[in-house]
């Protein structure tokens, strides 16, 4: 092997078990960018990373891209992560609902951004001269992750079916959202690519009930020296319900209890997860949440409460790990610019329905053409005492 090559292997390796740690909370496999199967959000996160049924927040242009349609305000977020691994994670994200009728013409459409950063703690190599001999000591990061996302959604349809009881609708969304991703290995290595999700989110107010599809992380893979290793492509579905409480002194008017189930499978690795997940809501303003996260190799356990006061909520969640350590997860989050839900139905019909009925145009078709008598020309004349001059035209 080239002695060059051998070097930039050795510092890949290391670099790599460096940064298991970051592959504490993800599944260590064949898979390249561990960062994007970490879960995101203080409240995604205490609820056991059961949220692709719920996305309801700035996050969900991460967990499932249609659920920004949710949304009832504009949003920012930021979260921020300290693991036993000496691994940083900071995650950034803003949303906002749109008043425009969308391609379907069936409204409630919305845009979400966000930026995601990780580095996964540092590696110490040794430098050595030709005799073998420690010349020298080097501190190098690693590795790191970075990933820009934009995201899209809308209501596609929304209809009512008769039961006995009561007509219940049915509220069906789309959402797309695509990412950029850059890994780093030792400071030296570094590779790109593309990447994009597709989400399906449906709501059922009578039934008290939401869930969700998405398929993540569909894209290149990522290349350091020669071969390159695919991204963690997920297909992930779940499905929320809260249910009415009876009333008592702890099921008030104003509480709420949230009950999520998520399904994972890691397409790569050909391994199925699950996330259990609830929130309980007092006052509509303060919430504990509890979850366990199913067929992981570490965290399992995970614990969460959060408080909202005039647009702010602050949220913490807290995961046990396998090696008996943890983690902890701050979000701060702020909610303004309420959108009103009459100003983002914007209904209209789409494009192809507005084009002329056959009807419409078989009229147009039917109408006499006036005649019109075409402009009547002056001759012209020639000047006096000369003739035409060759080639023109009279």
């Amino acid at each position: 092997m080239n002695p060059r090559l051998r070097s930039a292997s050795a510092l890949v390796l290391a670099a790599c078990l460096a940064a298991r740690g970051a592959r504490a909370e993800t599944n260590p496999g064949v898979t390249a960018a561990p960062i994007l199967q970490m879960p995101l959000g203080a409240r995604a996160v205490g609820m056991g990373g059961a949220f692709t049924g719920v996305a309801d927040d700035a996050s969900a242009l991460y967990h499932n891209p249609a659920g920004l349609s949710n949304l009832t305000h504009r949003e920012v977020t930021f979260m921020y992560l300290k693991s036993f691994s000496d691994q940083n994670v900071e995650f950034i994200a803003a949303a906002t609902p749109l008043q425009l009728p969308g391609f379907i013409g069936d409204g409630y459409t919305a845009l979400g951004t966000s930026v995601l950063f990780s580095q996964n703690g540092t590696i110490e190599v040794n430098r050595t001269n030709a005799g073998g001999q420690l010349i020298g000591t080097q501190s190098l990061s690693a590795g790191s992750d970075f990933v820009a996302s934009f995201g899209y959604s809308e209501r596609i349809a929304h209809f009512e079916i008769p039961t006995k009881n009561e007509d219940v609708t049915f509220h069906h969304y789309m959402g797309i959202g695509t990412k950029w991703i850059r890994s780093t290995l030792a400071e030296q290595y570094s590779a790109s690519t593309f990447a994009a999700d597709f989400g399906y989110f449906v709501r059922v107010p009578e039934w008290r009930t939401t869930a969700g599809f998405a398929l993540q992380n569909l894209g290149g893979d990522l290349t350091f020296i020669e071969s390159g290793d695919p991204l963690p492509l997920t297909l992930a579905g779940g499905f929320a319900f809260d249910p009415a409480l009876p009333d008592s002194i702890l099921t008030r008017r104003d509480t709420a209890l949230l009950i999520a189930v998520d399904g994972e499978y890691l397409s790569r690795e050909r391994q199925w997860q699950a996330d259990v997940g609830v929130e309980y809501s007092l006052l509509r303003r303060h919430a504990v949440r509890l979850g366990y996260r199913l067929n992981r190799d570490a965290i399992g356990l995970t614990f969460g409460f959060g408080t909202a006061w005039n647009g702010i909520e602050i949220d913490y969640a807290w995961g046990l790990t396998s090696a008996l350590s943890d983690t902890h997860r701050f979000s701060f989050t702020y909610r303004f610019g309420r959108v009103a839900a009459q100003k983002r139905e914007m209904k209209q019909r789409p494009f192809i329905e507005r084009m002329p009925d056959r009807e419409e145009l078989r009229g147009i078709e039917e109408q006499t053409p006036v005649p019109v008598d075409p402009p009547k020309r002056r001759p012209r004349r020639e000047p006096r005492g000369q003739g035409a001059a060759p080639g023109w035209i009279y």
